[in-house]
């Protein structure tokens, strides 16, 4: 569909489509368009990324000499990040997008650059840095849980919603596994010294933090030129309110 052509009677049934029944795309038409590998890619660097940070978050606490109650906490803590960022996200994008014309896939920008940042705090390793790093990842992973559906209903249509968001959530254990495999897991076994191959110290994931920072910046990169492909189009359906 090009997106310069939105049915004006598409304005009633607004609220659970911006797409007429013929014009829903299924799992292989959405797989054959431009917009939906960008929303996979960002997804791996963001959900990806975030996913890594949980799965790490305890060890990441171990070598830079946090208690064990402390480790605890940061865990639980994520739940509530996580959490708030789901249920945030889709009202605050919600009110810019009715009340101000922002497309939704520009909040998909600001939690990938907030995620880059709160990838650096942890890599710095500085004194509570957990506490303010996974209060950002975790804020921004959640935030991508909501904004991720959303944008797929609107731009692919709610038809077929299900299989397609399914098939672009299968980026985040994809994500996690080379991250915090491939990546995180490869770089601390580099690192360990200590007895039974344990590390401690900021050196222990400084790196791997690092390229994670970078993976979430590029996708910055991939998902401003998913808000460039689109905003003609959310622009356009507004227009018809």
């Amino acid at each position: 569909m090009d997106y310069d052509e939105v049915p004006t009677d598409t304005v009633q049934r607004k609220a659970s489509s911006i797409l007429q029944p013929d014009e829903q795309k299924n799992l292989w038409q959405a797989m054959c368009t431009i917009d939906f590998w960008l929303l996979f890619v960002a997804m791996i660097c963001g959900m990806g990324s975030g996913l890594a940070t949980i799965n790490n978050i305890s060890q990441i606490g171990e070598s830079l000499g946090y208690t064990t109650l402390a480790r605890s906490t940061l865990v639980s803590l994520w739940s509530i990040w996580n959490f708030l960022g789901r249920l945030g996200a889709g009202y605050v994008s919600d009110i810019f997008l009715l009340r101000r014309g922002w497309p939704r896939p520009l909040f998909m920008v600001f939690t990938l650059a907030a995620m880059t940042g709160g990838h650096v705090i942890i890599a710095s390793g500085f004194p509570g840095n957990l506490y303010v790093g996974s209060l950002l990842v975790g804020v921004c992973y959640g935030s991508q849980w909501s904004l991720m559906p959303t944008i797929s209903k609107e731009i692919f249509g709610v038809v077929h919603m299900g299989t397609i968001f399914n098939t672009i959530a299968i980026a985040s254990p994809v994500g996690s596994y080379v991250l915090s495999v491939r990546v995180i897991g490869y770089i601390y076994d580099k690192e360990a010294s200590g007895e039974g191959n344990s590390c401690f110290g900021t050196h222990c994931f400084m790196l791997s933090y690092f390229i994670l920072a970078s993976v979430s910046l590029f996708g910055v990169v991939v998902a401003l030129a998913l808000f460039y492909r689109t905003r003609r189009f959310y622009s356009r359906v507004l227009m018809l309110c």
